[in-house]
């Protein structure tokens, strides 16, 4: 009788290749770290790692084009060699702090690119203590650095020249007065004294030489009240605003009689700045209301309206009001729309204003249309407390 067959144990690693499953899918090409350096490269920020002695051990392609030295030199550059003399104390402090275990933000050193400039880069590092390495994240703010440095410079040379002009405006209305000043005076005691002793042509003369002389006086005073504005920094008093008013029609008051005219406000409350300005602005704007009167009575009223953020004054009149078109020109310095036989005046009254206005930080703008009336609108910040002074 045949014996039966006997199945004998294979040998271990014959078993292990029979257990082993087929594999579904290939292994990946690259390794899991080629990945992440692929993945670095696609960043537009400058990565880069570098080792306990502050040598690049690799950097991005971004950190590479930037900075042309370190793809050439990666693992071996020393990367405080290439940091401007200037940032040497700035690097060391930052790589210490990273060796110690902290991080480092927005940190600003100027590296060599590689033409014999230097590159202003800002960046942030954090440490990775297991690999012993620290890693870094940068950006290049040359351009935008070269570019706010140009701001700056422009912003100063406009500043200086403006300065120039605000001291020369001061300068030269203040020397003028004294010699306008002398002129109108004999002007007006040649007329007096020899007056009878004219003829109408004489007399007419005269006439014309004293008016322009008043004329050229209040020019002359109202360039130095618009240079004054801003010559000095706004005071950050508070105003009350009603009073301001009531001293306006104080000042006004034979003007206001005259025409008629009906100027009417309340409750204005009370805003942060220079009252003496605050009375200019105004007074300007209630003497122009009554002024540029149409037929009827000159009605001027002033409101207030306040938000979270603002303080919105309202001077409306009954008028004759603006063309649509004008409404930019009129805070030009000497614009008029009227000829100075209908209506006297330097022409600088507005740009007073609108002076006033923004040196408080606010804006003033104007609603009108031709026999309909005026609206000036002020918009002031309201100053909340631990807030900068604008």
């Amino acid at each position: 009788m045949p014996r039966p067959l006997q199945v004998l144990p294979r040998p271990a690693e014959e078993q292990e290749m029979v257990s082993r499953p087929f594999p579904t899918r290939l292994p990946a090409a690259r390794p899991e770290r080629d990945d992440d350096v692929r993945l670095a490269d696609l960043s537009t920020e400058l990565l880069a790692v570098l080792d306990a002695d502050g040598r690049l051990r690799r950097g991005n392609r971004a950190w590479s084009s930037v900075l042309p030295w370190s793809a050439t030199a990666a693992g071996v550059a020393d990367v405080r060699a290439h940091v401007h003399p200037d940032d040497h104390a700035t690097f060391d402090q930052a790589l210490h702090t990273l060796l110690g275990g902290g991080v480092v933000d927005d940190v600003v050193v100027h590296l060599d690119d590689g033409t014999g400039g230097y590159r202003r880069i800002t960046w942030t590092g954090r440490p990775d203590p297991e690999a012993g390495v620290v890693a870094i994240r940068g950006r290049d703010v040359t351009d935008q650095h070269r570019d706010a440095c140009e701001h700056e410079r422009r912003a100063a040379r406009l500043q200086r020249t403006n300065d120039d002009l605000q001291e020369f405006a001061y300068v030269a209305s203040h020397d003028l007065s004294e010699p306008l000043r002398m002129v109108t005076s004999y002007l007006d005691l040649i007329r007096r004294r020899y007056d009878d002793q004219l003829d109408e042509a004489g007399r007419e003369f005269i006439h014309y030489a004293v008016d322009g002389a008043h004329r050229m006086r209040a020019l002359i005073d109202d360039l130095l009240v618009y240079s004054r504005v801003g010559a000095a920094d706004v005071r950050r008093d508070l105003v009350d605003l009603d009073a301001v008013m009531a001293d306006v029609r104080h000042d006004l008051a034979a003007a206001i009689d005259e025409a008629g005219a009906h100027v009417r406000w309340s409750d204005l409350g009370t805003v942060r700045g220079d009252a003496t300005q605050f009375g200019q602005l105004l007074q300007n704007l209630v003497a122009n209301a009554v002024k540029f009167r149409g037929e009827e009575a000159p009605v001027v009223e002033i409101t207030r309206e306040t938000t979270d953020d603002h303080v919105v004054l309202r001077v409306r009149d009954n008028g004759i009001g603006i063309d649509p078109r004008y409404v930019e020109r009129i805070f030009q310095v000497f614009a008029r729309l009227h000829p100075r036989a209908e209506y006297a005046g330097t022409g600088i009254g507005l740009s007073i204003c609108r002076r006033i206005v923004e040196r408080h930080g606010g804006t003033i703008s104007v609603v009108s249309a031709q026999g309909e009336g005026t609206t000036f609108v002020i918009t002031l910040p309201i100053e909340h407390p631990g807030e900068p002074l604008p």
